[in-house]
C-alpha cells in the first residue's frame, strides 16, 4: 500500500522485512551457494585500492540492507535504480577527518527511525536514518567543527553527539543522504538489486557484475567494495577472462570445473581483507557480467554442464593450478617450480598442445640493463661477467641459474629463474654475442661462451691474442667427461686481448674492448667478445609450468578428448566429484 507523500527520505525509501541466509559456514564437504570477490581493496601488488565513493546501478532498483558475513537482512527498497556510497568525511583546508552528527533517538528497527524521521524533516531537511551501535538512529547535520554540533545539540532533547571512522552513507545521485551505516566491523552495508528474470545483475561504476554488493570500511580507511555473488555466476565471469570460451566445448568444460575446484579450495584466501578472491591473476582473473554475447553464453553452457563438480584427491578438492602453455614440452613437477611435491601435480606429456602466440619467445637484455634488474631486487653482483644455467629439469625448465659479476655471484632456484628476469617461462636457454662453434672430439658442432673458458688449439696453446678458425678440434687432453666441457677448459680468471686481467669478485669492471678474432666458414673474420654484452633468452611456453595448460587442454579437445579425460590427464589420480 502506498502511503500519501511527504518530504525528504521518506519519499525515497519504503522498508520491507527479510532476513536471508546467504552464507553458511563452508565445509570441503561441500560447494557453497556464494562467494565474496574484491573488487576494490588494498593490494599490495597494486593492482586495486580502496574508494572514497563508488556508483552503484541496478535496473529496477537497489534495496539496501546489512550484512554479517553469514546472514543478510533486507533494511529499504529505495526505488532508486542509482545510489552512491561513499565514507563519511569531510575535507577542509586540506584536512579530512570524520563528520559529526547529531544523533536522536533509539529505535529498534528501520521502520519505527522511518516514522520518526517524519518529526524532523520539517525542521531539518538534511535529517537521515542512521544505523549506529547496532541499532537505529536519526542523524541530524554533519560538521566538521564541534562546537558548530554542540550548538546544535543543546537545542534537542536527549540528543548526542556521533562520529565514526567506520561509518560510509547512502546517497542519490544529488548528494541527499538516504542512510548512514556503521557496523563497526562486525556487520556491513550491502545493496541487493531488483531481479530481472530470477538474476541479480549490479553495475559497480561502469562494469556489470551478477549478484550484489556489499562495502567494508577499516577504521580511518577507504572503503573495500566486493561482489557477492553465487559461485557458479562467479565462474561465467572467471571463464570469458582466462580462456576463449569459443574454444572446443571440452577444453572450456575441463576449465570449468577446474575453475571451479580452485575457487573451492581457494576460499577466504583474502580474509584478512573481508573477501575471499580477487579479480586477478593472483587468484583467477574476474571479468563480472556480459550479458548476450556467444563467448558468455558458451560460458555459461560450460559451467551449467558441469554444475557441482569438482575435482578432489584422496576426498579432498585438489589445489586446481593451472597455466596457459608449455610450448609443447612436459609440464612439471611442483617441487621443481615451488617448495614442495605434490602427489598430483606431477609432469606429464604435453606435445598435443595447441600452438600459439607463447609456443616460443625471445628476450634479449644487455649487461647493463640486467645489472638495473637486479639492482631492483637489491641483487649486486657488480658488472655482469656471465649468466649460466647450472641445471634443468628432465621437463626441460632451468632449475638453477647462477650470474657471475666483478663483485660476486648470485645463485636462484626453481620459479626464481624466470620472475627475475620477467620471463614467460622457465623454459629456456641462453645465448650471448660471446658465444662461437668449436668442435669436439666426436666431429660435433657446439656452441661455447668465450668468458670464462680458454679456446684451445691442438698443440693446448691458448688463442686469446690470435685468430682461431671456427670448427677447429680441441686437444682430447683437456677433455673432461665430469663436466661435457669437450671444448674447453674451464679457469676463473677472465683476460682482454691485451692480457690485462679481470678476476671475478674484485670488484673491478669489464673492458667492452676485450674481444678475439673468429674465422667464420666463409672466410670472413668476426671480432667476437670476451665478456658477453648481450644475454638472449630463447624460451618455450607461458606460466609455471605445473598442473593443466590451457592451449593443452585445447589441443587435447582437438584431438578428440572429453573435459573429464583432459582433467585426469593433467591431474594425476584424481576424481570428479559432484557435489
Amino acid at each position: 500500500m502506498k502511503k500519501k507523500a511527504c518530504c525528504g527520505v521518506a519519499l525515497l525509501i519504503i522498508f520491507v522485512f527479510l532476513s536471508v541466509n546467504i552464507l553458511p559456514t563452508f565445509s570441503q564437504t561441500q560447494i557453497p551457494q556464494w562467494i565474496r570477490i574484491g573488487i576494490y581493496y588494498a593490494d599490495k601488488y597494486g593492482s586495486s585500492r580502496p574508494v572514497v565513493e563508488t556508483k552503484i546501478y541496478a535496473k529496477g532498483g537497489l534495496y539496501i540492507g546489512i550484512s554479517d558475513d553469514k546472514n543478510f537482512i533486507t533494511v529499504a527498497n529505495t526505488q532508486k535504480d542509482t545510489l552512491i556510497v561513499s565514507k563519511d568525511v569531510y575535507k577542509k583546508d586540506g584536512k579530512e577527518g570524520a563528520n559529526i552528527h547529531i544523533a536522536v533517538g533509539r529505535y529498534i528497527s528501520y521502520a519505527t527511525a522511518k516514522n520518526a524521521l517524519k518529526d524532523y524533516l520539517g525542521a531539518y531537511k538534511d535529517a537521515f536514518v542512521g544505523y549506529i551501535n547496532n541499532g537505529y538512529s536519526v542523524l541530524i547535520g554533519s560538521f566538521s567543527n564541534l562546537q558548530e554540533a554542540k550548538k546544535l545539540q543543546s537545542k534537542l532533547k536527549r540528543a548526542t553527539l556521533y562520529s565514526s571512522e567506520t561509518m560510509v552513507l547512502v546517497k542519490d545521485e544529488k548528494g541527499k543522504v538516504l542512510f548512514a551505516f556503521d557496523g563497526q566491523n562486525s556487520k556491513f552495508l550491502m545493496l541487493i538489486p531488483q531481479q530481472e528474470n530470477g538474476i541479480e545483475r549490479i553495475k559497480i561504476d561502469n562494469r556489470w557484475y551478477r549478484g550484489r554488493v556489499e562495502f567494508k570500511r577499516i577504521k580511518g580507511s577507504d572503503m573495500t567494495v566486493i561482489n557477492v555473488s553465487k559461485l557458479e555466476e562467479y565462474l561465467y565471469g572467471v571463464i570469458r577472462m582466462e580462456i576463449d570460451p569459443l574454444w572446443n566445448i571440452e577444453a572450456v568444460k575441463a576449465f570449468a570445473v577446474i575453475a571451479r575446484t580452485y575457487a573451492v579450495r581457494n576460499l577466504n584466501r583474502h580474509g584478512a581483507l573481508g573477501f575471499d578472491l580477487c579479480p586477478t591473476d593472483h587468484c583467477q582473473v574476474y571479468g563480472g557480467a556480459v550479458d548476450g554475447t556467444y563467448g558468455e553464453k558458451r560460458a555459461i553452457l560450460a559451467v551449467d554442464a558441469t554444475r557441482g563438480e569438482i575435482i578432489t584427491y584422496k576426498g579432498k578438492p585438489i589445489d586446481a593450478v593451472y597455466f596457459s602453455s608449455t610450448g609443447g614440452i612436459p609440464t612439471e613437477d611442483s617441487e621443481n617450480v615451488w617448495m614442495y611435491p605434490v602427489e598430483y601435480l606431477r609432469s606429464v606429456d604435453n606435445s598435443k598442445e595447441a600452438k600459439n602466440s607463447k609456443s616460443s619467445w625471445t628476450f634479449q637484455f644487455t649487461r647493463d640493463e640486467i645489472k638495473n634488474m637486479l639492482k631492483k631486487k637489491n641483487i649486486d653482483v657488480g658488472d655482469i661477467l656471465d649468466i649460466k644455467v647450472l641445471e634443468y629439469t628432465k621437463a626441460g625448465r632451468v632449475l638453477r641459474l647462477k650470474i657471475v659479476g666483478t663483485a660476486g655471484e648470485y645463485e636462484c632456484q626453481k620459479e626464481a629463474t624466470r620472475l627475475l628476469f620477467g620471463l614467460y617461462s622457465q623454459a629456456y636457454t641462453i645465448v650471448t654475442d660471446a658465444d662461437v662453434n668449436v668442435v669436439d672430439e666426436n666431429g660435433k658442432v657446439k656452441r661455447t661462451r668465450i668468458g670464462n673458458n680458454k679456446i684451445l688449439t691442438e698443440n693446448g696453446e691458448s688463442v686469446l691474442n690470435r685468430k682461431i678458425t671456427l670448427g677447429q678440434t680441441v686437444d682430447s687432453s683437456i677433455y673432461s667427461s665430469a663436466k661435457n666441457d669437450v671444448f674447453s677448459a674451464v679457469y676463473d680468471a677472465i683476460y682482454s686481448g691485451d692480457e690485462t686481467r679481470l678476476s671475478s669478485g674484485t670488484g673491478g669492471s669489464v673492458s667492452a674492448a676485450s674481444t678475439v678474432k673468429v674465422v667464420k666458414e666463409d672466410g670472413t673474420v668476426e671480432e667476437v667478445p670476451i665478456i658477453p654484452t648481450t644475454y638472449t633468452f630463447n624460451g618455450k611456453g607461458w606460466g609455471h609450468g605445473v598442473g593443466m595448460s590451457q592451449w593443452g587442454a585445447k589441443g587435447l579437445a582437438d584431438s578428440g578428448y572429453n573435459y573429464k579425460q583432459i582433467i585426469k590427464h593433467y591431474y594425476t589420480g584424481v576424481e570428479i566429484e559432484k557435489r
